[in-house]
């Protein structure tokens, strides 16, 4: 029976990462590649590792032809960088382009006459251009996939913060507006004025009734519990006073 364990070896992937790849239109094979690069680069804590198209293919178990197709494809994308590229006759030294705002998406392949293509297959035919309005689309499409990215870094924001406040009511009242100005502002920011109002709560004996609502609190009135750094007073250096002459009129001679 199998049995992994851990210890035996691990890929640490960031959830950012897989949350933007699994937006990506990708064919089993360029999935595969990219798993490959996961494996033998994050599998090592290793940023890039040279990775022949052949290997890929015999690790993933597909065809080299589709592999070589899929390494081509996932560069123009810009989702995996070949870091030697300008080398000839040498293992390609691959890795995984993190900043997933720089992909390049791009929409499904158009297959006529009604086919349903599996992987092995070949399609010909003619070559379908994308018009200008199909452009625009996939641009917006890119922008609002960015969008709902962000969206969905500010709610995941929010529910830590969420989880740490005394008086849970008014949650779906938050606006979006309010948890991408929390988001911006901090962690630590946010949790100190939290930390803070608790605090308040605790010495005043604030009867539950009267304890802002969650809504009320993260719509705003959080600022007023973030504690002003103020800057300390420089002292003033004492003003250096002319030394006076000293007068010896008065002083008695003795020789």
């Amino acid at each position: 029976m199998a049995n992994p364990q851990l210890e035996n070896g691990y890929t640490s992937i960031a959830n950012e990462i897989l949350d933007n790849l699994c937006k990506l239109s990708l064919n089993g094979t360029e999935l595969k590649v990219v798993i490959c690069i996961f494996r033998y680069t994050f599998g090592f804590r290793r940023k890039s590792h040279k990775l022949s198209a052949s290997f890929i293919a015999r690790w993933g178990n597909c065809d080299v032809r589709a592999v070589k197709r899929a390494l081509k494809k996932l560069q123009e994308d810009k989702i995996i960088i070949c870091v030697n590229s300008e080398m000839r006759g040498v293992t390609s030294e691959l890795m995984f382009n993190k900043n997933y705002e720089q992909w390049i998406p791009t929409s499904g392949q158009n297959v006529t006459s009604g086919q349903i293509v599996t992987s092995g297959q070949n399609v010909t035919g003619a070559v379908v251009k994308s018009s200008p309005d199909q452009c625009h689309f996939d641009h917006t499409r890119k922008e609002k996939l960015k969008e709902k990215s962000k969206e969905k870094y500010y709610d995941d924001f929010f529910e830590k913060l969420w989880k740490e406040y005394p008086k849970k009511k008014g949650k779906s009242a938050v606006s979006k507006k309010a948890k991408k100005v929390l988001y911006e502002e901090g962690e630590s920011v946010v949790l100190e004025a939290i930390k803070a109002y608790k605090a308040e709560i605790q010495e005043n004996g604030t009867e539950e009734k009267y304890i802002l609502h969650g809504s009320t609190f993260f719509n705003g009135r959080w600022r007023d519990y973030i504690k002003e750094h103020k800057s300390k007073p420089v002292p003033e250096k004492p003003s250096e006073e002319p030394e006076q002459p000293i007068d010896y009129s008065n002083v008695e001679r003795k020789w």
